[in-house]
């Protein structure tokens, strides 16, 4: 059986000042009508009823979720209650699920990511999920074939197939590699052997734990913990006490990258991860200069600018090339595009200065 988990516990701190730890990036509407969590679970909808969906999330975010997921069933809200990064947080959805739904099978998703091909995307995750069944011990990525040499996404390095279902190709992955250098990156995308790294994947909950108990022990043993919970019912307390001593690491560095089954899809599915200002111009479009202006944005004589106003207050782009600028009611960021990864630097600031605390 497939379960679909919507990752939604980041806070998305190089999107700031609109990402706040209140209100991180996946609960705005950055890439259409919707916001990132709601079009992440409305993509899913032609291959996932309500009932196999489930939303991961911190602390203090459970009234967003439920203001944007009405329909979302009660119990199908994971929180984490503490802040641990991806390694705990799957650890936790893989217990939980395979404590409810033992042997099942789980498309881990993000929930910041702009997918302009939807029904390409449900059909690598089905892929996938066939692919499981005939390989349990196996994790398997959904890659995405590079348009261009980015310097700001992982790799995946395609290895010898492992298998085929259809005309997809299932590949072993030989390599991963986080944000290579420029001439790194050029190389990679030129040879054809390299996917961008999605960060999403469909696995066997049971598989992901046992690959936690090997490299991760005190994950499991906590994770092992709160899934007995589970399984008996009053699980809630064990969480509380065992979550926060879970170790803060990545998924990827936990069991991913040592695992020794590991497996990709090639997805063309127009795919990009909004994690940045300038990352926006991946996935919507710009003007003919180059410019992406949302709200009240005058611009005269400026080029390749981002700019994110408010409705009522004018922001005015006066022959400027290059850059961001994004006006909220409490924060003003303006800043090079090329250096929009240091929107970061800001957030380390104002966290260290108790007066400017509130705006983080």
């Amino acid at each position: 059986m497939l379960k679909f988990v919507i990752r939604a516990g980041g806070v998305g701190t190089r999107l700031w000042p609109y990402s706040r730890q209140t209100k991180p990036k996946q609960f705005h509407a950055m890439a259409g009508e919707q916001t990132m969590l709601q079009q992440a679970v409305a993509r899913i909808a032609p291959i996932a009823g309500v009932e196999d969906i489930y939303v991961s999330t911190g602390a203090g975010m459970e009234g967003l979720v439920r203001e944007q997921l009405p329909d979302l069933p009660e119990d199908h809200l994971i929180v984490e209650p503490a802040l641990r990064n991806t390694g705990p947080a799957v650890a936790l959805e893989c217990a939980l699920l395979e404590a409810r739904w033992p042997g099942c099978t789980i498309a881990s998703l993000g929930s910041d990511h702009y997918i302009g091909k939807p029904d390409e995307f449900n059909r690598m995750l089905t892929v996938a999920a066939g692919a499981v069944d005939e390989y349990p011990d196996y994790l398997f990525t959904v890659g995405v074939k590079p348009t261009r040499a980015e310097t700001g996404y992982g790799y995946i390095g395609k290895g010898e197939p492992l298998c085929r279902s259809g005309a997809d190709a299932v590949y072993h992955v030989s390599e991963f590699t986080e944000k290579p250098d420029a001439e790194r990156a050029h190389q990679y995308v030129d040879s054809g052997r390299y996917l961008w790294n999605s960060n999403m994947f469909v696995w066997q909950a049971r598989t992901v734990l046992d690959l936690f108990e090997r490299f991760v022990p005190e994950i499991h043993r906590r994770a092992d913990a709160i899934g007995s919970a589970a399984a008996d019912g009053d699980w809630r307390p064990v969480l509380a006490r065992e979550y926060a001593g879970m170790p803060n690491i990545a998924v990827d560095n936990a069991i991913i990258e040592p695992a020794p089954h590991v497996a990709t899809l090639e997805g063309d599915m127009n795919w990009g991860d909004i994690g940045s200002w300038a990352a926006l111009t991946d996935v919507l479009a710009a003007d003919s200069d180059g410019n992406l202006l949302r709200g009240n944005v005058l611009s005269i004589d400026s080029r390749n600018s981002t700019a994110y106003g408010l409705r009522d207050k004018v922001v005015a782009l006066v022959g400027v090339e290059d850059l961001i600028v994004v006006d909220t009611e409490d924060a003003l960021l303006v800043i090079p595009k090329d250096q929009a990864q240091r929107v970061k630097e800001v957030l380390e600031r104002l966290q260290a200065d108790e007066d400017l605390r509130r705006h983080t």
